[in-house]
């Protein structure tokens, strides 16, 4: 199970000057920013440990009521 301080940190909403102002940047340095957080992402849920870890507790059976 991840530990608090692993977890990644988003924002819980994204508001509307946020989103203009990225739409303002370039197209290069909006494929940048994305890029990155492309990156990241694999690099967090490419982990085997993690990976590991989400499969026993996503496992399984799925029962319904």
């Amino acid at each position: 199970m991840l530990k608090e301080e692993e977890m990644i940190s988003a924002p819980t909403e994204v508001v509307l000057p946020d989103r203009r102002a990225f739409m303002k940047l370039s197209i290069e340095e909006r494929r940048r920013i994305l890029e990155n957080q492309a990156n990241d992402l694999m690099e967090h849920y490419g982990d085997q440990t993690t990976a590991l870890e989400r499969d026993a507790w996503q496992g399984g059976d799925v029962v319904g009521l």
